[in-house]
């Protein structure tokens, strides 16, 4: 029973990060560079913008509607463009939608509607579920991932949720971002051959999660060294597993406790201000600069981020 596809996704997909000026305002000339330099890894089928990597919470409409119409711009047209959407009210999602359209986007990115105190146990409901994509599939009718957030965030779409929303015609994958083996293998095998099912964990279960089967993956730290991130995907879904590893365990794992602390993490500090540290140390950001509330690296996380990306092979010698 399988549908016409409207895309079909294989490889990486960076979620890249919105740079901004000291004054907080958005640095275009810096996500130009960093949309060119990220695209031009490898394996890279496409490129993510507006997701929690690029602040979404923090940009206005007319923001994230530009930054969309600047990453169109920047890109290749081979390199699709996901854009991020995020709004508590469907007809909200709705014009998100066909503004992220407007300005060029090939494909969405939905946040989940539900992630709000009144709303998460809806996220359980597949009809409610149903009733919003149905929506963005026929007002919007762009290609839509959809962004299933781990059962910790008690915001998680049930199985059941996911298998009803698989029916749509222009509902095309599933960005998982369970760091849990057991819950992706049982969310891949229910919806293999429906949808793509893309790992997001940037954890070290992501190894294992890519070896039981996936056609690629959208994860916000492969902006930092892409092409082993690409490669990485590349070596796990139809390649070496051997050589997968040894990728893995050289340059994934220290960037992982580093900028994400395993997604366990023990402070405060944001996973993308961490992200952005490292892009500033590498050269390849002006400013480090995130938006309120975030919190950005103190000195001692930030030398933590300078021996990852030493010993990642990124950075040729500490400071």
């Amino acid at each position: 029973n399988e549908k016409e596809m409207p895309m079909s996704i294989r490889g990486l997909i960076p979620a890249t990060v919105t740079p901004f000026r000291e004054d907080g305002s958005i640095d275009y000339e810096d996500l130009d560079r960093h949309l060119h330099l990220v695209a031009s890894a490898e394996g890279v089928f496409g490129i993510a913008v507006n997701g929690h990597a690029g602040e979404i919470l923090a940009l206005s409409s007319e923001e994230r509607a530009k930054i969309v119409s600047a990453a169109r711009r920047a890109l290749p047209s081979r390199i699709k463009l996901i854009a991020g959407i995020e709004a508590h009210d469907p007809s909200m999602l709705v014009k998100e939608g066909i503004a992220a359209r407007a300005a060029g986007a090939d494909c969405l990115l939905v946040l989940p509607p539900f992630d709000i105190r009144p709303y998460r146990r809806l996220a359980q409901d597949p009809e409610s579920v149903f009733a919003v994509f149905s929506k963005l599939d026929r007002e919007v009718g762009l290609p839509m991932i959809v962004f299933q957030y781990p059962d910790s965030s008690g915001c998680a779409y049930s199985t059941a949720a996911l298998v009803r929303i698989a029916e749509l015609q222009n509902v095309v994958g599933v960005k998982v971002s369970t760091p849990e083996v057991s819950r992706y293998v049982e969310i891949y095998d229910t919806l293999k051959g429906r949808v793509v099912v893309l790992p997001a964990s940037d954890a070290p279960p992501l190894l294992g999660i890519l070896l039981h089967g996936a056609e690629g993956a959208l994860i916000s730290i492969s902006v930092v060294g892409t092409s082993h991130w690409s490669e990485l995907i590349r070596e796990a879904t139809r390649g070496s597993a051997q050589r997968a590893k040894e990728i893995f365990q050289r340059v994934c794992i220290p960037l992982m406790d580093a900028l994400f602390e395993n997604q366990q993490p023990k402070t405060l500090v944001n996973p993308f201000a961490a992200t952005k540290e490292a892009l500033f140390q590498l050269g390849q950001l002006r400013c480090p600069q995130v938006r309120p509330p975030l919190i950005k690296p103190d000195d001692a996380r930030k030398a933590a981020i300078r021996r990852a990306l030493v010993a990642a092979g990124l950075l040729k010698t500490p400071a």
